[in-house]
């Protein structure tokens, strides 16, 4: 139906909002927004005046072909004022509707306020469940929980009509969903609308009016009633229409069974993917983790099972994905067979849309290390720090501090949870490709500054205290310059190959304050969070630089400077412990 052509209209003076709404939906794109409400006025008094008030009505397949303009245009609502009731029971008849028929947004007005929302039956049968968004933006968004597919319907609540409207009004919603919907009820989505605006005068537009200053075409039983009148020398158009846009077909939907994956000759049929016994896998960029990792409505924590790491992302207890092993850098293994049986198909869909042939995956190691590894590397160097720092300090001089007392990660927690309760390490390990931006890198070298930064400084001061440093010495000594002088004590002790039992005097003659090139990843990574803090982009390479880290790699992106730092901060802080489990073992 191309309703465009059927007005009387030159094509090229229709306005593009009238174009849009005589537009009939089509099925290629399910995630598109399709208006089902909206009210507005713009410019009420001057050349770019335009308003619209239009509401959608669900009418059967059957009633379609006879069905001429519905009376609602003329108010822009379902429901218009209230009823007089003087006799109990005397509404008990009445269903709001549009004409009859059922609608899509429930909609009520007075001509000075009106509100709305999404009509109940549609909510209940499509199983949506509200989210509010209140202050001063007022409206009201509706999500399917059970896949989760965010954001299935939404609209503004309510506006107030003073001379002016106190707010436009718009209702959209997924082309799926509300096909779906229609489909389920038989019914079409009909716009019925009122809409005026000037139009630009033209030949063919006096051709029209003849000797008259207005023209009217309302023909009996027609989808339209369209006028034309001079208004301060200009030309308005106000029409009022019923159009059906939305038929009641289900969206193009791609078959997960119809997937042909990355290498392979033949779409995946439902037999060989619900065949334990074929073992069939799939490699997986590991950038399809992102959708997850930066959702908090998905739980996407890495783990490690013996030597080997994983990310098996879950949604609210309702669909996991298993078996999925990170081998490589930037690489997933991926269980078909898991795969179709664990998750929706709209999880399946993104899966494929990331997957790497064989071929390609031989291309790279699967022994290069990943972010994750490196994370829980760096998280399990900081749980040995904290515990030799403890034992330092009784074998110093018997002072009792606890392992948490330095940081907030246990080693018990650790042990049985992983890094579920440690949110902080679960964002370093989130995807690091290799052709990160520079932006990203400095971020997640800020993460990692923050790691260091929840050493506490005063437990620190007191390993210093308890082996012989002065207090007035170390009181403005903080953060990574305190890890500093530890390793000048502990230098100087162990290069004298002194006993631990005189480990209470070993800072008592030094200068604990001298510069350590053993610490200095821990400096440079904090002149890269600075860095990141100050927007100074594009001086990183100066500190990478300094590191020994040959820069030239970058041109491809920042992933290999991101491990550099890493591997650069942990490997410190492994000498640290070396030199702590050397001085109290001597």
């Amino acid at each position: 139906m191309n309703f465009l052509t059927q007005l009387p209209l030159p094509s090229a003076e229709v306005p593009d909002t009238l174009r849009n709404l005589l537009e009939v939906e089509t099925t290629v794109s399910p995630s598109k927004k399709v208006q089902v409400t909206t009210n507005f006025e713009k410019d009420q008094y001057g050349d770019s005046h335009e308003a619209l008030q239009m509401i959608m009505a669900c009418v059967p397949e059957s009633k379609i072909t006879n069905l001429g303009q519905l009376n609602e245009s003329s108010n822009g609502v379902v429901s218009f004022s209230t009823p007089i009731c003087d006799i109990k029971g005397d509404i008990s008849g009445i269903k709001p509707s549009i004409s009859g028929y059922d609608y899509i947004v429930a909609s009520w007005g007075d001509s000075q306020r009106y509100s709305y929302s999404l009509a109940e039956k549609v909510w209940m049968t499509l199983g949506l469940s509200p989210r509010v968004i209140g202050n001063a933006i007022q409206k009201v968004t509706y999500d399917d929980l059970s896949k989760p597919v965010i954001d299935v319907a939404s609209g503004d609540f309510a506006s107030q009509y003073y001379f002016h409207s106190s707010r436009d009004i718009n209702w959209e919603m997924r082309n799926d969903y509300l096909r779906k919907y229609l489909w389920m009820n038989g019914c079409w989505g009909v716009r019925v609308f009122y809409y005026e605006t000037y139009i630009k005068d033209s030949p063919e537009i006096r051709e029209l009016f003849g000797k008259e200053t207005y023209y009217q075409c309302n023909k009996p039983n027609s989808w339209y009633d369209l006028v034309l009148r001079e208004h301060q020398n200009k030309i308005m158009l106000q029409i009022h229409a019923t159009v059906p846009v939305v038929s009641p077909e289900r969206c193009d939907v791609i078959d997960k069974y119809s997937l042909v994956w990355a290498g392979d000759n033949y779409p995946m049929s439902e037999d060989r993917a619900s065949s334990y016994m074929r073992d069939e896998y799939v490699y997986v960029d590991d950038r399809f983790l992102e959708k997850y990792e930066r959702n908090s409505m998905f739980e996407c924590i890495p783990f490690k099972m013996h030597s080997s790491f994983g990310s098996s992302p879950s949604y609210g207890g309702q669909w996991s994905f298993r078996d999925c092993k990170r081998v490589g850098r930037n690489m997933l293994k991926v269980s078909i067979y898991e795969l179709y049986r664990g998750v929706p198909s709209q999880e399946i869909l993104h899966v494929h849309k990331h997957a790497i042939s064989a071929v390609k995956a031989k291309g790279f190691s699967e022994d290069q290390e990943h972010i994750v590894c490196k994370s829980f590397r760096l998280l399990e160097t900081l749980i040995d720090l904290s515990e030799n720092l403890a034992t330092l300090a009784k074998v110093a001089n018997g002072t009792s501090i606890q392992p948490t007392d330095f940081i907030p990660f246990g080693r018990q927690e650790y042990d049985n949870e992983g890094i579920r309760n440690f949110s902080i390490i679960k964002k370093l390990s989130q995807v690091a490709p290799l052709d990160m931006y520079e932006q990203d890198f400095l971020a997640r070298c800020k993460t990692l500054n923050e790691i260091l930064g929840r050493f506490k400084p005063v437990p620190l001061r007191n390993v210093l205290l308890a082996l012989g440093a002065k207090k007035k010495d170390i009181n403005e000594i903080q953060g990574i310059r305190l890890f500093q002088a530890l390793c000048n004590v502990l230098e100087d002790h162990n290069g004298k190959s002194e006993s631990h039992e005189l480990l209470h005097k070993a800072a008592s003659d030094i200068n604990i304050k001298n510069r350590n090139i053993k610490i200095a990843p821990l400096f440079i990574n904090n002149d890269l969070r600075n860095a990141e803090a100050h927007e100074s982009i594009g001086k990183s390479l100066e500190h990478l630089e300094k590191l020994g880290f040959d820069i030239s790699s970058v041109s491809e992106g920042y992933g290999y400077a991101l491990d550099y730092i890493l591997d650069s901060v942990t490997n410190a802080l492994i000498d640290l412990n070396t030199s702590i489990q050397g001085a109290i073992h001597r």
